[in-house]
């Protein structure tokens, strides 16, 4: 009896390799799917009990696994429950900004309402430096860095205490928090002259009880990054959402390129059993070497369906408009892990 050659085998070990991982990637998306789901339903529970302070890091982890704007939507109504007003201001304009980019005109207006009505409940606080500030003078709030465009600039903060950082090398480091907590009021911290001193060493962490940076909210302005919505104009484009393309072509191509794994693997080990002695060679033998040969074409055949509908499907995308109704009679906003609109009953 002969064997397949080396080589041909190694091929094969590499292709059921590759099948498994690709097979493996498409049970990751799923199980992140399925993952976002369960924590957008537990926290819509929370939420419906009052217990938003636990809802809100569930419904993040959840548009973080699979982000939607129904999710979104729910976020902000939930960070607005806590009394974030400034994270919860803009997540609504990112709702606007992802709705208007997918052509969502009414989950657009929904969204720009809910944060016009939030905007005279705005707390915001002013950084001032000297005007011969350091060129390497560094400006933080709550931990993150604030760029030199937001200086002088009003930005919206949520209610509570907030620690002002400022350090540059040769000069003593200035640190303050403040506490802000009334609806519409405005806190501005001006950072004195910093007196020539040790070298500044890396800051503290904020105090205990500092707010935390906006989740959300799209990146501040140059040199801002993960500053809580700093530097953020309400009419800048927010990326469109995205989507897989296809989970049923995904899931699809992932069913058959698993039956061509199997195939292929059945198929080779049957030609590795052929016997290739004619006088050893019977009937059944010869039967027995047609089907490895059927299966290993079969197997083919069904991986290469399967390989390049699993890709296609599994790609992101934008989401695409959704077609509008005739009519709009009596409508109610409806609300669901990946949507958020209005609902019209005839």
């Amino acid at each position: 009896m002969t064997s397949l050659p080396m080589q041909h085998l190694g091929r094969l070990l590499a292709l059921a390799m590759f099948l498994a991982a690709l097979v493996g990637g498409g049970r990751d998306a799923r199980a992140d799917t399925a993952a976002a789901q369960a924590l957008f339903d537990a926290a819509r529970q929370l939420m419906a009990q009052g217990k938003y302070a636990d809802a809100c890091p569930k419904l993040e982890e959840s548009q973080r696994l699979d982000p939607g704007i129904g999710t979104q939507f729910n976020l902000a109504t939930c960070y607005e429950q806590l009394g974030r007003t400034a994270s919860a201001w803009s997540t609504f304009l990112d709702v606007a900004g992802a709705a208007k980019a997918a052509g969502q005109v009414e989950r657009e207006k929904v969204a720009r309402q809910r944060a016009t009505a939030l905007e005279p409940r705005l707390i915001r606080l002013t950084i001032t430096a000297p005007a011969d500030a350091p060129a390497d003078l560094q400006v933080k709030r709550d931990g993150a860095l604030v760029g030199r465009a937001q200086w002088g600039i009003p930005v919206p903060v949520d209610p509570g205490k907030h620690t002002i950082e400022a350090s540059a090398a040769g000069r003593a480091p200035f640190a303050k928090t403040v506490e802000v907590t009334r609806a519409g009021a405005s806190e501005t911290v001006a950072i004195p002259p910093l007196p020539a001193g040790a070298p500044a060493r890396a800051a503290a962490a904020p105090a205990t009880g500092a707010a935390r940076p906006t989740s959300g909210a799209a990146p501040p302005a140059s040199g801002a990054a993960l500053a809580p919505v700093a530097g953020r104009a309400p009419a800048a484009p927010a990326r469109p959402l995205m989507r897989r393309r296809s989970k049923g072509m995904m899931v699809t191509g992932i069913v058959l390129t698993s039956i061509g794994t199997i195939a292929l693997l059945g198929g080779g080990l049957a030609l590795a059993s052929e016997c290739s002695d004619p006088e050893c060679a019977s009937y059944g033998e010869e039967e027995e070497a047609g089907a490895g040969a059927a299966l290993v074409v079969g197997g083919l055949i069904f991986a290469g369906v399967g390989i390049p509908l699993a890709i296609v499907g599994g790609r992101q995308v934008p989401v695409e408009p959704e077609k509008k109704a005739a009519s709009a009679p009596a409508p109610s906003l409806v609300l669901g892990p990946r949507y958020a609109g209005l609902r019209w009953s005839m």
